[in-house]
């Protein structure tokens, strides 16, 4: 299950853990210590209560002074805590290990053994007579719930006169033992308050850019390439490197899909350049024969009035046809001399009425100042179609820019005007034959710029937005026409 869960939920989830986890160590280790300094505490006190004790307890037993010593124990108990016997209690034993006084004389009388009294007190007896040390002990072990402090008591020269055995409850160093538990808890508790947020604010930003990641890449395959636009994390750790290796194969594909696009587009241009030549040829042939014929009647028959008028209006019609059908054959080769400067010029010249007629501006730049090696009479209609589309395009008082230079052995030629946006849907269809419909023409000029550039071994680019639109076709230079 956790395997399967998102980087943006268990990277938050792991770092919080981290924190818990320490929490705990920490928590655990400030207990221990807390339950080792109160039992220290407690241990100290006892002792150092012990040896004052032993001191004042000296004279009466050198002197067997029982009342002396018995109000010398219970001093430092009050009443309720002499009567609870869970809580403290004091025993002196004299040379003998027998009881000589204790805080409960009821149930620790004199000349007793601890032993004799319980005989869960046997263990314990059993370490003080044990010991032979001058120094005061602790002894945990002797009984569940207890702690007891053993101090001897010696005389002057070091002969041991009694021992006093101080017995605690533990109880009284968990009481705080558990204010100090408490402390740590909320001091603990508050720290996690703080640290868990902020983890799992932490985990998530850094989750964040994988996840992006992730998602850019699972919509590779669902949208085209060119539509993925991602913002991804920039640096030089993992996923920033993930992240450029994603973009540029990002880039890769985009170039690949603009190909595959350009190759399907030229393949349906090359396959409607062949129907419509095929098509041209069929009319041709019927079509010449049809306007031979008007023409011999017309010269050698004796038409009415009605007659010469339907005539009329049939060789014209026939004659519009016959200029779609040569508009078709682009692929003939016509014979044509190296492009000059000159004939650069006639361009500007043939366009020059067109010009006016719209009231647009024309801006003229041509760079080329020698002969190149380049068909003039399809460059020449190349040109002439690229100005003849700017000059219908535009507004009336607009501007045609036309620049013609070369560079990198290649022949450029420029149209910008300040026309209309083409829209990407009609982007698409740009090249094709009879797609221009508003216009006043049949629809073939670009369609037979775009197959006289590529007869050329050119190329042909077009960017469009408001206001300003660019063809540019690249022509290669070739040793010969």
């Amino acid at each position: 299950m956790f395997r399967n869960l998102s980087y943006l939920y268990k990277t938050p989830l792991s770092v919080s853990v981290v924190i818990l986890l320490t929490a705990m160590v920490v928590a655990g280790t400030l207990i221990a210590q807390t339950y080792r300094d109160a039992k220290q505490d407690l241990a100290h006190s006892a002792l150092s209560l012990g040896k004052v004790l032993s001191r004042t307890l000296r004279p009466a037993l050198l002197h067997d002074q029982v009342w002396q010593a018995y109000e010398t124990i219970t001093t430092p108990l009050d009443t309720a805590i002499r009567d609870a016997s869970s809580q403290q209690m004091f025993i002196l034993l004299d040379a003998n290990h027998q009881i000589y006084v204790s805080t409960q004389p009821a149930r620790f009388p004199m000349l007793a053994t601890l032993s004799g009294v319980d005989s869960i007190y046997a263990n314990l007896e059993r370490q003080i007579r044990q010991y032979r040390a001058p120094e005061p002990f602790t002894v945990e072990d002797a009984l569940p719930g207890k702690l007891f402090f053993v101090v001897p008591i010696l005389a002057e020269d070091g002969v041991t006169l009694g021992t006093l055995v101080m017995q605690y409850s533990t109880s009284v160093f968990l009481a705080r033992f558990y204010k100090s538990l408490e402390r740590v808890a909320i001091s603990i508790l508050a720290v996690l308050v703080v640290l868990l947020p902020l983890g799992w604010y932490g985990g998530r930003r850094l989750a964040a850019p994988l996840i992006h990641l992730a998602e850019c890449m699972g919509r590779i395959g669902r949208e085209l390439p060119a539509s993925i636009e991602c913002d991804l994390h920039d640096s030089r750790d993992e996923i920033g490197i993930l992240s450029s290796r994603f973009k540029r194969m990002l880039e890769e594909l985009r170039e690949k899909h603009a190909l595959e696009k350009q190759m399907v587009a030229s393949d349906r241009l090359a396959a409607i350049g062949r129907l419509t030549a095929g098509i041209a040829h069929e009319v041709n042939n019927p079509l010449g024969g049809m306007l031979n014929a008007i023409n011999t009647y017309k010269r050698h028959g004796t038409p009415d009035a009605l007659a010469a008028k339907t005539l009329s209006l049939l060789e014209r019609g026939l004659s519009q046809i016959e200029e779609t059908v040569a508009a078709l054959l682009v692929e003939a080769k016509l014979e044509s001399h190296a492009l000059t400067p000159q004939d650069i010029e006639d361009a500007r010249t043939l366009i020059q009425a067109d010009v006016q007629k719209k009231n647009a501006h024309l801006n003229w730049k041509n760079d080329v100042a020698e002969a190149l090696p380049l068909p003039s009479t399809q460059v020449r209609q190349i040109l002439l179609n690229l100005l003849l589309n700017a000059v219908h395009a535009v507004r009336a008082q607009g501007n045609v820019v036309c620049r013609i230079y070369v560079s990198d052995e290649q022949l450029t030629l420029s149209v910008q005007n300040d026309g209309a946006c083409i829209s990407p849907q009609q982007m698409e269809h740009l090249f094709e034959p009879f797609f221009d419909v508003e216009s006043n023409g049949h629809g073939l000029g670009l369609w037979v710029t775009y197959q006289l550039v590529e007869q050329l071994g050119g190329l042909i680019h077009v960017t469009s937005e408001p206001d300003n639109t660019i063809f540019r076709v690249t022509l290669p230079l070739t040793d010969g026409v």
